[in-house]
């Protein structure tokens, strides 16, 4: 909780403030606190976002949801501005306007909630306001309702239905064919306007005629067309606001607050005025959720002892209670704005402790909540920063330490080069990171009973005394006795090269994921484990008489991996590659996009008139799965969200309903790619001869073979749900 930043110099006071202001700047904050409270509100909100048709009446009454807490500084502000953040993609947050500056009236409320619409950027651009967006939202509908009942003909419009449905926020601009067409057609589109659509809105005819007048005007205009919202009486702008929230939810569901209520303590009349308000939004808005946010004071002076029952009930029937917050959550808190200033780690944890200790955060009878717990931080700041920021006697000032010999080189490297008088190598890499580096493509591991360093390493004949010690010695060994034959040719690099076409399928030198090393006089095998990607020589360019056998390259390395156990789902290698197959395959139309709280680029796939959105984000990231189902479904375009899932990364549609989406929504919209080992398997084989073939003559026909070895993948992944 808190309201601006401060300086990080010296013994500033990080804990002055502990009133909190709304600012974007200051968000998140410590999320754990109030999280339950958080979570509800946020799956009621979403919960509107899903309406399987446009056309269907829905729910005709809103939500109200109580928030109470025991005094001040339990965090009910933050709470509401944390909200804003996090549903901003998703619905519109207003403020009630409630102060004691000015009437609880109707005519109020109207001009507050459409001065922030107009002030609210639009969801699909912000170069024009939500009161614009939503607008034309309307007039889009409008039209499309017409030629759902077949009351306007195909031809009669200048925009066709797919178009009119994705890009209506544009199509409407100024001096637009499409504005002029509705300019001139909107009293007859109005008059004859589907029962259906009007229901779903609540408004007659000649209601929805005054809006898209008004809303073509603004267009035309600006804001001189809204003159006719002014002026009105309370029972015309209550009508007004009602109406105008019903057509702006229409297009994004609305999240109001109520905030700010102390300044009508004990007072006599505020409560009936202000369940008034609240009471008809709940009544005449469906798409809507009002949060009542007070101390339980207020509540008490205010509303309860004043209301009717009927109108208390209402008020009271959905309830959120803040509470104390944990130990825990307080030093997180506290550890938060320690980071402003030059306290270390373990000081930080040591003005924590202090702070646990002396206030008896553990005790049973604490009562823990935000505001408290800053002051009591900023009490012992004031007291006995300089204690914490003087270092301590006997710590050793922190310095830059020259690296150890041992991180720069590897020892035994180190020795035999100088030995051999070759050029000493660079510190060589960790255990860890050459696991993890030799973990993209999962090739079967190194024999564990016969361990070699070097996978080309030919161990000697007993009767020799001297050691054979790295790749120059194997080769002149090699070529002084004749004893030992390795082929230096593009078919000894195995599981990278077509095997040789001279010798039976027997004499290959990829058998069951080893390397097979041939004696030249007895043919006796040495079975060495395969190397991994990056210890191999570079494949040479194979001669003009002898092309790479891709087909079957594909299916040894297919095999070689599908006898590995530890395949595992790789998103970001799979991501990659179908990014790369979508570019080349003459079937597909592929564009980029990018979403928010993702890593990487989704992928649209365009086939046959069907679009397909290809997300490459783990389940485990729910917050990005559920914005791009929102804006898939905001954008009425027809298409599906395509995730991979695999045994090692399992996908779980369910995680969908967490967020209120209906099963059929789910089920209309999302297709989990299952994917099996061999399908993984492919997957890697074929991309390995892609990087293989790029930058040679060979690369088009390499990228091709392996989008027809693919092709039942690419017909799973493209076809409709």
């Amino acid at each position: 909780m808190r309201n601006q930043s401060h300086s990080t110099e010296g013994s500033a006071n990080p804990f002055v403030d502990d009133i909190y202001l709304d600012h974007p700047d200051l968000l998140p904050g410590v999320t754990r606190i109030h999280h339950r409270a958080f979570d509800h509100i946020v799956e009621s909100v979403e919960s509107l976002v899903s309406k399987p048709d446009r056309f269907t009446p829905f729910e005709a009454i809103g939500r109200t949801i109580l928030v109470t807490a025991p005094r001040a500084g339990y965090g009910k502000s933050h709470l509401a501005a944390r909200l804003r953040h996090h549903l901003s993609p998703s619905a519109t947050t207003l403020t009630l306007p409630l102060d004691p500056s000015r009437p609880i009236s109707w005519p109020v409320a109207l001009s507050s909630i459409l001065r922030q619409y107009l002030n609210e950027p639009g969801h699909q651009s912000s170069e024009r306001s939500l009161v614009a967006e939503s607008g034309h939202f309307l007039l889009s509908q409008l039209i499309l309702s017409h030629r759902h009942n077949g009351s306007l003909k195909s031809g009669q419009c200048p925009v066709d239905d797919e178009t009119l449905r994705s890009n209506f926020h544009q199509l409407f601009e100024q001096g637009s064919e499409l504005l002029n067409w509705t300019d001139a057609q909107s009293r007859d589109l109005t008059r004859r306007a589907d029962s259906s659509f009007l229901h779903a809105l609540s408004l007659g005819a000649n209601e929805l005629g005054f809006w898209v007048r008004l809303i073509i005007d603004f267009t035309l205009r600006g804001d001189t067309a809204l003159e006719s919202l002014r002026g009105l009486s309370n029972g015309e702008a209550r009508e007004r606001l009602l109406q105008w929230l019903r057509i702006a939810t229409f297009y994004r569901p609305s999240l109001i607050v109520a905030d700010g209520l102390d300044g009508f303590f004990r007072s006599e009349s505020a409560g009936m005025e202000i369940a008034g308000l609240i009471t008809g939004i709940r009544e005449s808005v469906p798409r809507s959720i009002t949060l009542v946010c007070l101390n339980e004071d207020i509540w008490k002076s205010v509303f309860e002892e004043k209301l009717p029952s009927a109108w208390l009930d209402r008020l009271t029937g959905e309830t959120e209670k803040l509470r104390a917050i944990s130990p825990e959550t307080a030093a997180e808190l506290i550890t938060e704005r320690l980071k402003e200033t030059s306290l270390s780690p373990s000081r930080t944890g040591q003005f924590v402790d202090r702070l646990r200790t002396d206030h008896l955060w553990v005790d049973s009878e604490a009562r823990l909540f935000p505001r408290a717990v800053i002051r009591q931080a900023r009490e012992l700041w004031d007291k006995e920063s300089s204690k914490f920021l003087a270092p301590a006697e006997g710590e050793p000032e922190a310095t830059e330490q020259e690296p150890p010999l041992s991180s720069i080189t590897d020892k035994v490297a180190f020795f035999e080069a100088l030995s051999e008088d070759r050029p000493l190598p660079l510190s060589a890499p960790s255990k860890e990171e050459t696991t993890e580096a030799t973990q993209e493509f999962s090739f079967p591991p190194p024999s564990k009973e016969e361990p070699i360093e070097n996978p080309f390493f030919a161990p000697p004949e007993p009767a020799r005394d001297s050691k054979l010690v790295g790749i120059d010695s194997i080769i002149d060994d090699i070529r002084g006795s004749g004893k030992t034959v390795v082929s230096e040719s593009a078919q000894s690099i195995s599981g990278f090269t077509a095997p040789s076409q001279e010798k039976p399928e027997t004499g290959s030198l990829w058998e069951a994921g080893e390397l097979r090393l041939r004696s030249a006089d007895d043919q006796s095998e040495a079975r060495v484990s395969p190397p991994p990607p990056q210890l191999l020589p570079k494949p040479m360019t194979p001669s003009p008489e002898r092309k790479p056998d891709w087909v079957k390259i594909l299916k040894t390395r297919e095999t070689a991996l599908m006898a590995n156990e530890g395949l595992t789902l790789n998103l970001e290698k799979v991501e990659e590659f179908i990014r790369l197959i979508g570019r080349e395959h003459p079937g597909l139309s592929q564009s980029e996009e990018r979403f928010p709280s993702s890593r990487t680029v989704c992928v649209r796939w365009n086939v046959r008139g069907e679009s397909v959105l290809l997300g490459f984000e783990s389940p485990q990231n729910v917050y990005f799965w559920n914005n791009l189902l929102q804006q898939s479904l905001a954008s009425n375009r027809r298409e599906k969200l395509a995730a991979f899932s695999h045994r090692t990364e399992p996908f779980n549609p369910n995680l969908f309903s967490s967020f209120g989406f209906s099963p059929t929504v789910i089920k209309d919209r999302i297709d989990i790619i299952e994917m099996n080992d061999r399908e993984l398997a492919m997957i890697f084989a074929a991309d390995s001869i892609i990087s293989e073939s790029q930058g040679t003559d060979e690369a088009p026909a390499a990228i091709q073979i392996a989008i027809r070895y693919l092709d039942p993948l690419w017909r799973r992944i493209s076809r409709p749900v």
